[in-house]
């Protein structure tokens, strides 16, 4: 990641003295998608796991980092009783997916 950043640092001073409006937004626009590609590409750290919320004070001092919510002690969903919730959104899912239905599995009788 270091050398994405050098590129991209001696890239924005190559371009410092531009004027032409057209071309800064072209080439804004190139940076931007050469930022978006290094985060879909950059392995996330350990701590990294998911998502996480930091609560700074006025004066950039961290007050507190949250943590992450336990799971229930015990539910009333298992697999002889599943959650209506997780039954719609497994059939949305399979018909976004293009899983319609089993006709063709079937055939005609």
């Amino acid at each position: 990641m270091d050398w994405r950043r050098a590129q991209a640092r001696s890239e924005l001073e190559f371009f410092r003295e531009l004027t032409d409006e057209a071309e800064i937004a072209r080439l804004v626009k190139v940076f931007e998608d050469k930022v978006a590609y290094a985060r879909m590409t950059t392995t996330r750290r350990a701590e990294q796991t998911g998502r996480s919320r930091v609560i700074y004070g006025k004066n950039g001092q961290k007050l507190s980092v949250g943590t992450p919510r336990d799971k229930a002690r015990w539910t009333n969903w298992d697999g002889a009783n599943l959650d209506p919730d997780s039954v719609k959104r497994h059939y949305q899912n399979l018909n976004r997916a293009g899983f319609r239905d089993n006709a063709h599995a079937k055939g005609f009788f």
